[in-house]
């Protein structure tokens, strides 16, 4: 597997090209070079060779979140961070910018928006019923070692 470059203090913000070809480069194990990225990225209609290399090579060397190898005259590239790690940064972002970095205002516009189906909203209301019911078993689990 491929290390991964810490991201942890960094911003990442990605532009919606940036996205597509991130998408192609997670979804698969091994290296691609840049003419499987722009086939599988856009199908019928990609964009010209230079703009997609372009792209992946800004990808490499401004936000670091690809690594670029040879094998024999061919650049292949992979990813140099995780999915994760880049949804978690931009969601971070987002909610720095629009929430005031409230995670809890952005659930609360989410669930009154409208744009949640009735199963996304009971799908959530699971997660908070585990959630509560794992912070119940923590702090059971501190009491019990307070006493020991």
């Amino acid at each position: 597997m491929t290390r991964e470059v810490a991201v942890t203090r960094r911003r990442i913000e990605l532009s919606p090209a940036e996205w597509e070809i991130m998408k192609v480069i997670w979804q698969n194990a091994e290296p691609l070079t840049v003419r499987e990225v722009r086939e599988r990225a856009y199908g019928r209609n990609p964009p010209a060779y230079t703009t997609v290399q372009t792209v992946m090579n800004n990808l490499v060397t401004r936000k670091r979140i690809l690594r670029r190898s040879k094998i024999g005259p061919v650049n292949v590239y992979e990813a140099a961070v995780s999915h994760e790690s880049v949804r978690k940064r931009s969601l971070d972002t987002l909610v720095e910018w629009l929430f005031q970095g409230s995670f809890g205002s952005m659930a609360s516009y989410l669930v009154t928006s409208g744009k949640l189906s009735a199963d996304e909203i009971q799908s959530l209301r699971a997660i908070l019923d585990e959630s509560r019911r794992d912070d119940a078993g923590r702090t059971l689990a501190r009491k019990g070692e307070k006493k020991a």
